[in-house]
């Protein structure tokens, strides 16, 4: 793993800048790793991680690829994180144009009217928890001064879309550059959620698809969201993609160490599902949220090593992975601590 603002090559005119994880007991924010490729004469990042400081780093990796005449910033998704510093793209004195989908346009610019009503929803399970939008003023304070806008944006959708072949592998998409960079509509961490493939050098950031082997922040469709993974770990294992990094792991992964990180996830997802669902069938007349948790946690099929970029989540986090999963299974969540959990009859 590597350390909080490393710049680290990942291949020819590529380079991986390094994030950080969020700490909300110490008030940190947490801090999206960034990709930046020369294609040409033109620099492409992708994201731009969040936080004021985190800018001397991108300056820092930006002059390393310079002499570039152009710039372009892919968006992978609305969350502040990645989005922080959106206006940084438009410093670096060359004309530059920001990519995003528009699916994710409203949540970027509101975290806080989008997240409120989910810790709202985990509140009657975690006593002492603030309102959700008193909790989350608190959690977007951490990043200091967010510049969001930028002076020109191009939705995803605007462009046609493409049927993009990785290996055996078949992705929608667009192709930027003349195809030296492809952004991949993955749709599972948010709606809009896309990762980036540079086919020159082989390389595929997967952003906030692999933040978990089930997100807690999951914006988007779990299924498609583990479909990416599979579908990342069958190009890796093919040997279509040399390396991975994703938003939040601060490592670069080739080989096998790549098709094992992925094939962790995927197995994590399955056996979080076996869990879950033994758990509810055993308790036909219903079991709360408290209980379902506490079960989990002693569950055989769930390996203690699952987890992703974000191997031991915040417990508010790991409760809000759990509802999501029971609501994908149509199982409403209960409106108070006493309410029961179970299969619709």
């Amino acid at each position: 793993m590597f350390k909080y603002g490393d710049i680290v090559e990942i291949g020819p005119n590529a380079l991986f800048i390094v994030g950080r994880p969020r700490d909300l007991e110490a008030k940190v924010a947490d801090v999206a790793n960034v990709v930046m490729y020369k294609s040409g004469s033109t620099l492409v990042v992708v994201d731009n991680g969040a936080t004021p400081e985190f800018r001397k780093y991108l300056d820092e990796a930006a002059d390393q690829l310079r002499p570039f005449d152009k710039a372009i910033l892919i968006i992978t998704h609305g969350h502040t994180d990645h989005t922080g510093n959106n206006g940084w793209i438009d410093t670096l004195g060359v004309p530059a144009t920001a990519y995003m989908s528009d699916h994710d346009l409203e949540m970027m610019r509101d975290q806080i009217g989008h997240f409120a009503p989910r810790f709202d929803a985990v509140r009657p399970f975690v006593p002492g928890l603030p309102p959700g939008e008193e909790f989350m003023a608190d959690v977007i304070a951490h990043f200091g001064a967010l510049d969001l806008e930028t002076k020109s944006l191009t939705f995803f959708e605007e462009l046609p879309i493409e049927e993009i072949e990785i290996g055996g592998t078949i992705w929608n998409g667009w192709r930027l550059l003349d195809g030296d960079v492809v952004a991949l509509q993955s749709t599972g961490h948010t709606g809009g959620h896309v990762a980036v493939f540079f086919p020159a050098i082989k390389h595929l950031h997967l952003a906030d698809e692999t933040t978990s082997f089930y997100q807690a922040f999951l914006c988007g469709h779990a299924q498609l969201n583990l479909l990416s993974i599979e579908r990342a770990a069958k190009a890796v294992t093919e040997g279509a993609v040399a390396s991975i990094t994703d938003g939040h792991s601060f490592a670069v992964r080739r080989g096998k160490d790549g098709t094992d990180y992925l094939d962790e996830l995927v197995k994590g997802a399955i056996d979080f599902d076996a869990a879950i669902v033994r758990v509810l069938h055993e308790h036909p007349e219903g079991i709360t949220v408290a209980n379902l948790t506490a079960e989990l946690e002693k569950a055989p099929e769930m390996p203690q090593t699952a987890g992703g970029a974000d191997k031991n989540p915040n417990p508010i986090l790991a409760l809000m992975r759990i509802l999501n999963k029971v609501q994908e299974l149509g199982i409403p969540v209960p409106a108070d601590a006493q309410g029961l959990l179970r299969f619709p009859r």
